[in-house]
């Protein structure tokens, strides 16, 4: 897309909206038989800290998700953040959103999408929002993150609209499916460990709300991120300070005073940031805030020359393709949401949410989170019987959904303004691929959700519970 500033941007069609269009359901087959289908091979995958390999469950729940009373014609409205602004790291992720619509489409649910740029400012957010409701949307989806989703927000109350945040907190009349911050911060203390003195590196995430840290070096404006990462390796020993000074009588000894690394920040500048700590051979433990569930940081670690195999871990719940290994109903609403996404990526016409490359590209980072957030919006129209907002509002502040109602990741309990439930826990990466989603086909830099070298659009990471920190 050629515009991706604070101008709200949408694919137009003959209603002059530009809903995304449905092509003729010629994959209900495939549909059909991914539901009777088995993930084919067995795939072994050994946790951090644990010699019990798992396996892939059947998909036993059905692909489509048919939802009742849902009128023809309901948009549900989504916004993102293109560009390289703030919150543009959930752009891949939101692409789950499509999955949601055409499991949905494959149930007989007549949705379409309406996709709006925030351009990572909040009057672009209050922009996005007012060309939404102009558009009739039942309800909002925000995909983004920061402090300038506070103008959507307050566009979105004042006129009544619902909106659910994936991956950001609520605020406002408005709805979280992220973990909560207290959540977070117990997670992150529990990955900490025994660690007497951590370091928090602040690259413009601020400091985690109630986590103790004990000191903070603030690399929000710098640029030279291999000499923070020298001094990080400086301050938790990493670097031979003696040898250093026998070699240079004018070099200053540094004192090792951390024993662990808190780094806080977008998903790209904490992947960058990992990939410089691993040249200095960092080996304390390495903690990031949740952004580093986001596509972007694989990505960005990749593509700064970090390996995605590092010891570092996150916080979080369990939304990522690992869930499908569990054989319970979460694993099994799992690895129907990923037969979704086969299912959308196999359609040559299937276009990613702002519609300048094919889903196909996107689909390896396509996201449960935000299709869970359409799921839930969807449900409340159904409940309502109706596309009128505040009528939607209602019915969603009643809303308790789980894998039966078709969401991929743990319960939501709408009558709380923080719908997630679950508490978050500390979360380990792999780097081996599980098999249950194509990998994205993009290749060079685009204007949209792409960017970044070929080696680091096709980067993906495996997040799951550490069993080491039980």
């Amino acid at each position: 897309m050629s515009d991706q500033t604070t101008e709200a941007t949408e694919t137009e069609g003959p209603d002059g909206t530009r809903p995304r269009s449905r092509r003729p359901l010629v994959l209900v087959g495939i549909a059909v038989l991914l539901v009777a289908a088995v993930v084919a091979a067995v795939l072994t995958f050994r946790a951090f800290g644990s010699s019990t390999p798992a396996e892939a469950v059947s998909a036993t729940v059905p692909v489509k998700i048919t939802v009742a009373h849902v009128p023809a014609k309901t948009k549900i409205g989504i916004i993102v953040t293109l560009g390289d602004s703030e919150g543009s790291e959930w752009n891949e992720a939101a692409q789950g959103a499509l999955v949601a619509e055409r499991r949905l489409a494959l149930g007989g649910t007549d949705v379409a999408l309406v996709t709006k740029n925030d351009g990572g400012t909040a009057a672009g957010g209050k922009a996005a929002v007012d060309a939404l409701a102009k558009s009739g949307v039942a309800g909002i989806v925000v995909a983004s993150s920061g402090s300038h989703v506070s103008g959507a927000l307050t566009a979105a109350a004042a006129k009544g609209i619902p909106v659910v945040l994936p991956y950001a907190p609520a605020e406002k009349d408005s709805w979280s499916t992220a973990p909560a911050a207290g959540s977070i911060s117990k997670a992150m203390t529990t990955a900490l460990g025994d660690a007497d003195d951590p370091l928090l590196v602040d690259l413009g995430g601020g400091a985690p709300a109630g986590l103790r840290v004990a000191h903070v070096l603030d690399g929000d404006d710098t640029a030279d991120t291999a000499a923070l990462a020298t001094t990080v390796a400086e301050r938790t020993g990493a670097t031979n300070n003696e040898q250093d000074a026998d070699a240079d009588t004018d070099a200053k000894t540094v004192t090792p005073d951390s024993d662990a690394v808190v780094v806080s920040g977008s998903a790209e500048r904490q992947g960058a940031f990992v990939a410089a700590l691993q040249a200095e051979n960092v080996t304390v433990p390495v903690v990031l805030t949740p952004d580093a569930t986001s596509p972007a940081f694989g990505a960005a670690l990749v593509e700064a020359g970090g390996s995605l195999s590092g010891a570092f871990r996150t916080v979080g719940v369990a939304t990522d393709d690992a869930r499908a290994l569990a054989s319970d109903a979460g694993g099994r609403a799992m690895s129907a949401f990923l037969g979704g996404v086969r299912v959308l990526a196999g359609d040559q016409d299937a276009e990613n949410l702002t519609g300048d490359q094919p889903f196909s590209a996107v689909a390896g980072a396509a996201d449960s989170r935000s299709h869970d957030a359409v799921i839930a919006l969807v449900r409340a129209v159904g409940a309502a019987r109706s596309v009128d907002p505040a009528d939607v509002t209602e019915a969603l502040a009643a809303l308790d959904v789980d894998a039966d109602a078709g969401i991929a990741g743990p319960a939501l309990d709408f009558t709380r303004q923080q719908a997630l439930g679950a508490h978050a826990t500390v979360l380990a990466a792999s780097a081996q691929q599980l098999g249950l989603r194509p990998a994205s086909t993009v290749s060079g830099d685009g204007d949209g959700t792409g960017s970044g070298t070929d080696a680091a659009q096709t980067a993906s990471l495996v997040w799951f519970d550490d069993s080491s920190t039980d």
